[in-house]
């Protein structure tokens, strides 16, 4: 199953390089939330996203963040911006711990 986004530039409604962008930005916020500095070469690794966790707190700060950037980025509704994180969080979303 693709994901919004990846729908998004199949159906031409925004380019690769919008969505690009938006997914460099998201995935380095979401490296930042570990301490970690993003870079494509750790994401090429397989099951890169279980090498790292994060707390139910941190999840909720960075999803209101995803959001907020997702609706000025695309100029989604808050609807639309809510369903894109759940397909990003269940893709590429670290572990949660207690």
């Amino acid at each position: 199953m693709l994901s919004g986004l990846q729908r998004i530039v199949e159906c031409g409604m925004r380019t690769d390089t919008q969505v690009d962008k938006f997914l460099t930005k998201a995935l380095s916020k979401m490296f930042q939330c570990v301490g970690l500095k993003y870079t494509e070469e750790f994401t090429k690794q397989s099951d890169w996203y279980m090498l790292h966790s994060w707390d139910a707190d941190t999840v909720a700060k960075y999803k209101t963040w995803f959001v907020a950037q997702a609706m000025k980025h695309f100029k989604w509704t808050k609807i639309k911006a809510e369903k894109e994180w759940g397909y990003f969080f269940l893709m590429w979303g670290w572990k949660q711990h207690e």
